[in-house]
């Protein structure tokens, strides 16, 4: 009888188990389902860089095409003041 108290106190009974079975399996949809979410939140993320990274080279490029103006337009004033000057 001592054994059969053991078992009955230490053992999982079929139903039991297809409760752990279900709770698990609702909890492992939650997780599913929350890193599902973040791969939307990454994806975004990953968009959003790239925008900016566009935006950010364009303006590399108009900040380069404006120091090469104001580099011409000041060696051409110079030149004209040297020949005024000279």
């Amino acid at each position: 009888m001592e054994m059969q108290e053991q078992i009955e106190k230490y053992c999982a009974t079929k139903v039991e188990l297809m409760a752990f079975r279900e709770e698990v399996a609702v909890q492992f949809g939650k997780v599913h389902t929350a890193i599902e979410s973040t791969h939307v939140e990454i994806a975004k993320t990953h968009t959003e860089i790239a925008r900016l990274e566009g935006r950010m080279s364009a303006m590399e490029t108009r900040l380069i095409k404006w120091f090469i103006t104001i580099i011409i337009a000041n060696a051409t004033i110079s030149l004209a003041i040297a020949r005024y000057l000279s």
